[in-house]
């Protein structure tokens, strides 16, 4: 199973294929900064430290709402969107 790791506290969790960025940091017990949870206003912002392979590609809205955040997507993801393929994710919340 996939293992998502939550900077700057280095909380971790395992989670499914499949789950959501938000889904899985909440799991590592980490409070993740959320606004709307549609993709549409950027408050859940994470750089992705490692494991960017890891994750499904940007949908056309994300990479929207990424430019309006002037965050380059090979870098940023927005956690209420994406989704863990299949192996380890390392991100550090932007708002910490």
């Amino acid at each position: 199973m996939p293992k998502v790791t939550i900077l700057p506290g280095g909380n971790s969790a395992e989670v499914e294929p499949g789950e959501l960025l938000l889904e899985a940091g909440e799991k590592a017990g980490v409070d993740m900064e959320a606004g709307c949870s549609n993709c549409s206003c950027g408050t859940c912002v994470v750089e992705v430290v490692e494991g960017m392979e890891n994750l499904e590609a940007p949908t056309a809205e994300e990479l929207d709402v990424l430019d309006q955040w002037n965050k380059d997507p090979e870098k940023f993801r927005l956690t209420c969107c994406v989704h863990i393929r299949n192996g380890d994710v390392i991100v550090r919340q932007a708002h910490s």
